[in-house]
Parts: structure tokens; C-alpha cells; sequence
């Protein structure tokens, strides 16, 4: 069965309906196909969060390919999936696949997202990737364009936009029940990999490393990390994973199969990690793209691997919907002043929790388990995510997020109408994952430890930097839009 949407179909759907986020309080959209028609998934990338995702569309869709490059698991997913064909690259299963699959579910490294999106997306294959959205500004920006383009369907995965609570709290903002916000602040305990500029990156610096601690064994431990790494790379198809970014050397524990979060030249860092889930229902409720500045305090890193720690703090102006506010982010073990808290009308607690968050507003607060509202607040109406089969009649609090983010994209898809799904490339994850990709430029300014970096200010409309003529700071340039190596394709 294939379920594609013609761009003249949607357009015909939206006319009809008005779709938008906030629509029909507590209706379920009702599928117009069979509920025996299944639709044909493929999955890219199948190990870590990956092998969540592509069982998550297996309990409503068939598995009819799957792709990683660590053989083994991609050896131990076809197990499961037996008849699924399997593939090391991804460029290889869509161009043999094309004509099999409706959709794909896209859970690698943040440097191949957006290559293994735009091309599925290209030939009308509906997408769920994974968080963030993609590694740079300008593929989030394409994903998006592309997505409504071809009219598919398309949902990131931050599973938590699936829970009514995120919904129901993110419009409550929108309506105004702390009044106009003035300041959020979100900390975070990431990064929990690997992340700093002390790491050692090849054999040749492990070998230098243990000359410089006069390490008696040093011989001998190079002989057997060369060897562990000739292992490694007999499981690991190195320069597929590569992808689009330029080579280096393979080490052991630095990039596959988690750590590369922390490198800049395949992840986003600890913001990109966890902001797509914490900054969710903020996007929904403020619209984070458009920071008129951004600038940040850091560990200090080196340009290759980002810093330990982080503060960053995003300027937003007034528009048409909302009043103007502060945005900061922590990480790292960083958090809010305790002075600044206090001021505020927050008791700051003997030890802060790993993950929090405060809201402060002209006519309530929230965070540290306190919440004032504005009262007499009239909520809009709000679009639940749709229960999925066997479920109807529990509790959505219940229900796990994961494979009811999931089943609103197999609903939108089968419904022909993109904008069902909250976490849609063009308005919700787009958007969310350049204002946080807007972080790390300014974190890419503050290499010195401990010190402000240069203030970054932001064109959104055209997509530049303002100031950058000013910036001392090289390659931030760079940041905003990738340089694809040969066999990858970007525009």
C-alpha cells in the first residue's frame, strides 16, 4: 500500500479543516484507511535510540528494510526483523527501496540527519528523525522547505510532544497565565559522554600521552589499543559513518556509537542533546526561532570538541504575539545564580536537581515546585496527540510517549495531512532546532574558560549574522551552513 500525498492535496486538506496546533480539544483524528492496511517503514539507523524508533513503527507498520554501519547491530536487529533487507548505507537502501517504503525512521549521528532526510523526503518517503532535527542552521531551515514542498508527512522525535501535559502547559503559556514572560532559565545535567579538550582523538596521541606520564607499559598498551581499534573497524563501516563530514582517524569510545554528541563536527553538543525535549513546549508557546542575540560563557573548549560546561543566554524580542523576553540555558553542572533565584522569590534548595526549570512572568512564576497563575485565564483549545490501537480507553497520562509520537505521524500520514503531527519539520522541530543551533554559535565564540564570548547578533528573516564583520572569532561563518564532502547532497 502506499499512502503519498500530492503538495495539491494538503493544500486542499488545510483549505477544508483551518489545521494548526491548537485545534478540537480532546478529538482523536480518526484514520481513513483500513486499519489492516500497513504502511512500509525502513530504518536508518537501528542501534541506541534507533532501535526504539524503528520497533515503535513496527507495532503499526511493516519493517521491510533497515540500515546501520555496525554490522553487528545491524546483525542482531535482523534477527527481529527477518524480513527486512538490511544495508550498511543509507543512500543505497532508498535508491534500491524507493518503490517498497512509504516512510523511514532516522536515528544516526547528527551530521548524517538532514542528508538521509532531504534525500527520503526527495523521493516523498514520510520521515521521523530523530532529535535535534540536524547539526546546522541551514539543513534545518532546507528540512523544513523541503517538507512542505513535497507535502509529506514529518515528525521529530521528542517523543514528549506526544504528552497532553506538555501540550496543555505549552498553550497555557501561550494564553497568558503567568502574564507576558519576562525570563526562563533551563539547566540540564548533560553532557553525561565523554566531552572536553583534554580527550585523546588518535593513536599517536595516546602514544604521546602515556610517553608524557612515563607510563613503563606504554609500548605495549599502544600495541594492544592498535589492535582493539584494527578489531573495532572490522564491525564499524568507518567512512560511511564519516558521511558528509571530513575524515579522520577512528578512535575507540570518541564518536561511535554515543560520544560524537560532543564534537562539532558530527553533534550539537548538550544543547542539542536534550533542548529539542526541554525547550519544547517553549517553541509551541513563545517561538524560539527568532533571537535577536545570542552570547555564552564556557569550560573553554578547542574548536573540535565542545566545552564541559555552558551558559547561554538568548535575547528575543517583542512581536505581534508575545512581549519580548531573556532566555538562559546551563549545562554541565552549571545553574541559575543563587542570589538571582532568591531575588525572584525562589528558595534555592541544598542541592539543585540535575534538570529544572524557571519561568518568571508579570503575573506569576513557575519552578521549584512553585507555580503561580494569572487566574480567570481562558486555555485555547488544545489537539491531543491520538491514542494508538488498544488504548483508547486509558489514561493519556499512562501512555508511554514514545509510540504515540510515532502513531500521530502513521495518523497524519494516513489522514494525508501533514500539519497533524505536532513536531512537524516546518513549524515546530525546524524552527526549535535553529534557535538551538543559534546557542552554539555563540558557544563556538567563547573558547576561553570562564570568559563571555562575543555577542552574536541574528538576521533571521535572512539568515546571516549582523555583526559579523565585528566577530574575531573565525569559522562561525561556517556554522550556519555545511560544506558537504563528494557522494552527499545538500541543495
Amino acid at each position: 500500500m502506499k499512502h503519498q500525498t500530492t503538495r495539491r492535496d494538503f493544500l486542499k486538506t488545510a483549505a477544508v479543516t483551518g489545521v494548526g496546533y491548537w485545534a478540537v480539544a480532546g478529538q482523536t483524528p480518526k484514520l481513513s484507511a483500513s486499519p489492516n492496511e500497513r504502511l512500509a517503514f525502513a530504518g536508518i539507523g537501528i542501534g541506541g535510540k534507533g532501535e526504539s524508533d524503528i520497533a515503535n513503527a513496527a507495532k503499526f507498520a511493516d519493517v521491510v528494510a533497515i540500515c546501520d554501519v555496525d554490522k553487528a547491530r545491524l546483525g542482531n536487529a535482523a534477527k527481529k526483523y527477518s524480513k527486512a533487507k538490511t544495508y550498511t548505507d543509507f543512500r543505497k537502501l532508498l535508491e534500491e527501496q524507493e518503490k517498497s517504503i512509504d516512510a523511514a525512521t532516522i536515528s544516526t549521528a547528527d551530521h548524517t540527519h538532514a542528508p538521509a532526510g532531504l534525500m527520503a523526503m526527495r523521493m516523498k518517503k514520510h520521515v521521523y528523525v530523530q532529535k535535534p532535527l540536524t547539526r546546522t542552521i541551514y539543513e534545518a531551515r532546507l528540512m523544513g522547505k523541503v517538507a512542505e514542498e513535497t507535502g509529506v508527512c514529518t515528525q521529530m522525535g521528542n517523543q514528549g510532544s506526544a504528552t497532553d501535559g506538555l501540550r496543555l502547559h505549552a498553550a497555557e503559556m501561550k494564553a497568558g497565565i503567568y502574564g507576558d514572560i519576562k525570563e526562563i532559565h533551563v539547566w540540564t545535567n548533560r553532557p553525561i559522554w565523554p566531552q572536553g579538550p583534554e580527550l585523546v582523538r588518535t593513536l599517536k596521541g595516546y602514544e604521546e600521552r602515556l610517553k608524557a606520564e612515563n607510563d613503563a607499559q606504554w609500548e605495549q598498551k599502544v600495541t594492544d589499543m592498535k589492535a582493539r581499534i584494527e578489531r573495532e573497524l572490522k564491525n564499524v563501516e568507518w567512512d560511511i559513518w564519516l558521511g558528509p563530514a571530513k575524515p579522520r582517524e577512528y578512535y575507540p569510545g570518541l564518536y561511535h556509537a554515543f560520544a560524537w554528541r560532543g564534537w562539532w563536527d558530527f553533534g550539537t553538543g548538550a544543547l542539542g542533546d536534550i533542548a529539542c525535549h526541554s525547550l519544547n513546549k517553549y517553541m509551541a508557546a513563545l517561538d524560539l526561532s527568532s533571537p535577536k542575540s545570542v552570547v555564552a560563557k564556557t569550560s573553554g573548549h578547542d574548536f573540535d570538541v565542545f566545552p564541559k560546561s555552558s551558559q547561554i543566554e538568548f535575547e528575543y524580542p517583542d512581536t505581534p504575539a508575545r512581549k519580548g523576553f531573556k532566555f538562559v540555558w546551563y549545562d554541565g553542572g552549571w545553574f541559575p545564580d543563587r542570589k538571582f533565584l532568591e531575588d525572584n522569590g525562589f528558595k534555592y534548595p541544598e542541592k539543585m536537581p540535575e534538570g529544572g526549570e524557571v519561568i518568571i512572568g508579570t503575573e506569576g512564576a513557575h519552578g521549584f515546585g512553585r507555580n503561580d497563575r494569572k487566574q480567570g485565564v481562558t486555555i485555547p483549545e488544545i489537539r491531543y496527540a491520538p491514542h494508538f490501537p488498544g488504548t483508547e480507553d486509558k489514561p493519556a497520562e499512562k501512555l508511554d510517549a514514545d509510540p504515540r509520537n510515532m502513531f500521530e505521524l502513521i495518523t497524519a500520514i494516513k489522514e494525508n495531512n501533514p500539519d497533524l503531527c505536532f513536531s512537524n519539520f516546518p513549524r515546530q522541530a525546524g524552527p526549535l532546532t535553529e534557535a538551538m543551533l543559534l546557542g552554539n554559535l555563540a558557544v563556538w565564540t567563547a573558547s576561553k574558560a570562564d570568559e563571555w564570548g562575543e555577542k552574536v547578533y541574528w538576521d533571521a528573516a535572512n539568515m546571516k549574522i549582523t555583526n559579523l564583520a565585528e566577530l574575531k572569532t573565525p569559522g562561525v561563518a561556517e556554522l550556519i551552513k555545511p560544506v558537504y564532502r563528494e557522494g552527499y547532497v545538500l541543495d
